[in-house]
């Protein structure tokens, strides 16, 4: 257990390192100790740094969980995405020392997937993610790439979108021969999965620099700039006052551009329900809160804004979250969770 321990510190420290690739709570990291068939994953929450020896991350029963979804019958009318919560809940496996979480809402991908996972809601990736144009861009820059990869649309997080991953590996191996290493998740995020602890690192990080250079992007979004300010922080962070001093922002706008769900969680309900905690004034970006939360908010304003920046100046389309999937966010139990986690 304390060689998949030390791994999953090792890739969590790696991916949670860069705002770029994760910003505050989001995104997730797993390692499976095969032999005792545990899953080690990233605690609801929590963020990808936080994550030592002992604190940010959950033992699992990883057949358990997997098994739970080799076997679902959709044909039988009942609430699924409780029933899953509650396989998840109930496969926890408490280890001395280590304070008992809750585990990501993911956690039911991760337990299908390779030894080593991780998902990150990279800027790079959702460039692709949230544009029209996204997945006819990915097969022209990966195409000649070493490791396969399955785009799929926007599902829900949680039981729908572990259903539809597991159907799109399932249908990619019996075609190609091979499983796919890459996952894209339109209006999400990005997967790379390996039972190679190096191999997962060196392909997300081809994958990222490969759409990073097909855009000409520069290499200067790794972390984001605050600058204490009476009881509070303001943004120092380029990409956020430079739109901001030539476009404003209001909860208008990121109402009318939803691209993914951390947007949701994290700026769209801050501005509704705590407005403030985050403010615009005069061409600038102001945080009332501890640092941390504006961290967090920062990372995440800084992601948005870089991906609907880009996508505009390469003339692509962007994609949206409707409605309906919105509402479903804005209402999930384990989302307004992972809100209320500090």
């Amino acid at each position: 257990m304390k060689n998949a321990i030390r791994d999953l510190i090792d890739i969590s420290q790696y991916a949670g390192a860069r705002a770029d690739y994760t910003q505050g709570g989001g995104g997730n990291t797993s390692v499976k100790d095969d032999g005792k068939g545990v899953m080690l994953i990233k605690a609801s929450g929590y963020r990808l740094k936080d994550i030592t020896e002992n604190t940010a991350f959950v033992a699992v029963d990883k057949n358990r969980i997997a098994d739970y979804y080799a076997s679902v019958d959709l044909s039988v009318e009942k609430d699924y995405e409780k029933e899953s919560a509650d396989v998840s809940k109930s496969s926890v496996i408490e280890l001395a020392g280590i304070a008992t979480l809750r585990p990501s809402v993911e956690v039911g991908f991760h337990a299908i997937l390779k030894k080593y996972v991780i998902h990150t809601h990279s800027v790079y990736a959702n460039i692709l993610t949230c544009s029209l144009e996204g997945e006819s861009l990915a097969e022209k820059i990966f195409k000649d790439q070493d490791f396969g990869y399955v785009f799929l649309p926007y599902i829900n997080p949680g039981f729908e979108l572990t259903l539809a991953m597991k159907k799109a590996i399932d249908g990619y191996v019996k075609s190609r021969g091979k499983y796919p290493e890459v996952i894209f998740m339109k209006n999400h995020g990005l997967v790379v999965n390996s039972d190679d602890l190096e191999r997962v690192k060196n392909v997300n990080e081809k994958v990222n620099e490969s759409i990073r250079k097909y855009f000409g992007l520069a290499d200067d979004f790794r972390a984001v700039k605050l600058a204490v300010s009476g009881d509070g922080f303001v943004s120092e962070t380029p990409v956020v006052c430079n739109f901001v001093k030539t476009h404003g922002l209001t909860k208008a706008f990121l109402d009318e551009y939803p691209l993914y769900p951390d947007q949701l969680v994290y700026l769209n309900n801050i501005l509704q329900f705590s407005p403030d905690k985050l403010k615009v004034e005069n061409g600038k970006v102001y945080y009332h809160t501890d640092e941390k939360q504006a961290t967090t908010l920062e990372e995440t304003l800084a992601a948005y804004l870089f991906v609907i920046t880009t996508v505009n100046s390469a003339k692509l389309n962007i994609s949206k979250m409707s409605e309906k999937e919105v509402y479903f966010i804005n209402h999930w139990e384990a989302e307004k969770y992972r809100r209320s986690v500090k």
